[in-house]
């Protein structure tokens, strides 16, 4: 590399994780290199051509331009015009929720009437398996879906506990606690379902994915 040249170098190590570039003039480039023990044939040089010339005497602020670690980037495009975002203004606390949700179509939360729900689970025909190569118990799943899908939509809850669980569809997939922890459970390694964990016991959330499979 002559004089005055401006280089690239590239380093770097994927067992390491490691990745290294230095742009600007050859011999600052070389002397770090030196100074970070990558001398020899060690990464890729490639020559990027001449430096301009600066009244002979390169200065500080040129050197400093060199360095990619303290050079200004150039954004694409115009610059940015606050005139042309609109503004929107609005007072802390003065939203109505509640209302706001009932614009978009979101459930008021209510307390599900578990006796109801339960009546309901016992005269319902059971549901079709799911078709899915994931699932270890399709039918156990479908029983799953048909529950959380009454339970978020009609009453605007995004999660059941595990004995509620339980107890609107132990039965039914013929699993005791246990069970159907390990049931719901793997549901939440593959991520059908969301695991909380907070209070006396576990609560699981429906993936939206998942539950508008049903």
């Amino acid at each position: 590399m002559s004089q005055g040249e401006n280089v690239r170098f590239s380093y770097r190590s994927h067992q390491d994780s490691i990745e290294v570039v230095l742009q600007g003039d050859a011999d600052w480039v070389n002397s770090l290199r030196s100074d970070m023990g990558l001398k020899g044939a060690v990464g890729f040089t490639r020559p990027l051509g001449k430096t301009p010339p600066n009244s002979g005497q390169e200065s500080q602020s040129s050197s400093e331009s060199a360095d990619p670690s303290t050079a200004k980037p150039t954004l694409p495009g115009p610059p940015p015009d606050p005139s042309r975002i609109p503004s929107v203004v609005r007072t802390v606390g003065d939203m109505d929720l509640s209302a706001r949700a009932s614009e978009i179509g979101m459930s008021t939360q209510t307390d599900p009437d578990m006796a109801a729900l339960a009546e309901f689970i016992d005269e319902v025909d059971p549901p079709e398996p799911v078709t899915n190569i994931l699932s270890s118990d399709p039918q156990a799943e479908a029983w799953l879906q048909l529950v959380l899908t009454m339970v978020v939509r009609e009453h605007g809850h995004t999660s059941m506990s595990l004995s509620d669980i339980e107890k609107l569809i132990g039965e039914k997939v013929n699993k005791n606690t246990v069970e159907i922890k390990t049931f719901l459970d793997r549901l939440w390694r593959i991520g059908k379902l969301e695991r909380i964990h907070g209070g006396a016991e576990d609560h699981y959330a429906p993936n939206p994915s998942w539950l508008e499979s049903h």
